[in-house]
């Protein structure tokens, strides 16, 4: 009996370590899933960690873009404006000069019917030379006038020039911008 429960206790044994080696392999396998598992979740803290990370530099760039949009816009705004003031103020010097070329016109018709009025005679000649000479300082005046709204109108069409080239500018900066985004 000796032998059979030593056979028994060897057996057991046996059975023991080949549950040992089971038991083994099988924490073996679960450690070797678990350590996959935490690098899975590392991965994917990562990519979470880097998504919102670029969430806060599209928010931070958006509001950027938000911010040039809206200065784009007033710029805009006030570049339009501009624009409207210097266009109307340029039709209103157009018609002053047309009113000046009239009058002008009218004064030299005057002028020839005076000097056909007073063709006889010193004393009218001396008269008429002194109406043409009021008259020629006036026409004198009004070229002088005429030319200072002349160059007033360049100025000014100069100035809308340069405001449209800058909306221009800056509207292709902005064109970049919205592509490059």
């Amino acid at each position: 009996m000796k032998r059979l429960l030593t056979t028994l206790l060897v057996v057991i044994s046996l059975g023991l370590c080949a549950v040992c080696i089971v038991q083994w392999q099988r924490e073996d396998r679960l450690r070797g899933h678990i350590q996959d598992l935490v690098k899975r979740l590392e991965a994917e803290n990562t990519l979470r960690i880097e998504a919102e990370r670029k969430v806060r530099e599209y928010e931070k760039e958006i509001a950027r873009l938000t911010e040039l949009r809206a200065e784009v816009e007033a710029r805009l705004v006030e570049v339009s404006r501009e624009y409207k003031d210097l266009s109307a103020d340029s039709v209103a010097r157009g018609i002053t000069i047309a009113i000046y070329m009239r009058e002008l016109r009218q004064l030299q018709h005057g002028l020839e019917a005076t000097q056909l009025a007073f063709g006889k005679g010193a004393d009218a000649i001396k008269s008429h030379n002194s109406v043409v000479t009021t008259q020629n300082s006036a026409m004198e005046k009004q070229n002088e006038l005429l030319k200072q709204l002349v160059e007033e109108r360049n100025d000014a069409i100069s100035k809308l020039n340069a405001r449209t080239r800058e909306f221009n500018e800056l509207v292709e900066k902005y064109n970049k911008l919205a592509k490059s985004r």
